[in-house]
This record gives structure tokens, sequence and C-alpha cells, in this order.
């Protein structure tokens, strides 16, 4: 049983547009393409009163990592590219990367999920990079 949690969520000390292009950049620095970018629908903000940058969901992905997992079973195409929803929240951005490993565990492509994994560990450690040079920077 995996115990790693299905949704990972960071909240990253920038404002929207700032966190958006230093979350591209560091992605970058870990050889994470973000192959396609697109606008949530802003529907779900009608009743806030603070007006937010409409929601992104980046569409990410490895071209290595992503050819061997097609390579080992053609079924992992389904899971690639992976979502990263990006968020504003006024001071900060909330940062949530959905783990399709522990959501499909059971009915999962052999030979799929250490791919998978090691790109969600290419995306941790592109958080966590940021993270820490953004509390650098803060101190």
């Amino acid at each position: 049983m995996n115990t790693a949690p299905a949704v990972r969520t960071y909240a990253v000390p920038e404002r929207f547009d700032k966190a958006l292009k230093a979350i591209r950049i560091a992605l970058s620095d870990m050889e994470v393409d973000v192959v396609r970018e697109f606008r949530y629908s802003a529907t779900d903000q009608a009743d806030s009163d603070a007006p937010c940058a409409a929601p992104r969901v980046l569409l990410v992905s490895s071209p290595i990592l992503e050819f061997e997992a097609l390579a080992l079973g053609r079924a992992a195409a389904v899971f690639f590219p992976l979502h990263i929803l990006v968020a504003d929240e006024g001071e900060q951005t909330r940062v949530s990367v959905v783990n399709p490993v522990v959501l499909f565990e059971g009915r999962f492509p052999p030979g799929a999920g250490a791919p998978i994994e090691r790109l969600l560990g290419r995306i941790e450690s592109a958080m966590e990079s940021l993270m820490q040079s953004r509390e650098m920077r803060i101190a």
C-alpha cells in the first residue's frame, strides 16, 4: 500500500505572476517541461470578493521518462502529462500536484509507476528548491 498523499500542496510566498514564472524556471531546472498551460474557469471564484488571477493548470512531462513509460506499456499514455494546479491566494500562491500512482493504485499499467514516480520526484525537488530559495530571500 502506498502511503504517499494523492495530492501534494505547496504554498509559495509570492504573488501569482511571480510565482508562476519561478515555478516554470524551477521545473525547467529539473528537466521537466511545461508542455501545455491553460486557465481554469473563474466561475468558482464568483463568490470571492478579492480580485484573483484565474488558476492555471500546467501540464508537465519529461520526454525521456514519458518514453520509458510508454515503452513499458502503451496504457501509460493516459497518465502523461501530469497536472499541476497553480492558484492565486493573494500574497501567496498555492501549488497542487496530483499523484496518479496513488489515485489509481491496483489499476495502474505495469511498468508505468516507476517513471511517473521519478517525474513526481523531479517536480517535488523543483518545488522544494523553489521554497528554499524563497525562504532564504525572505529571511
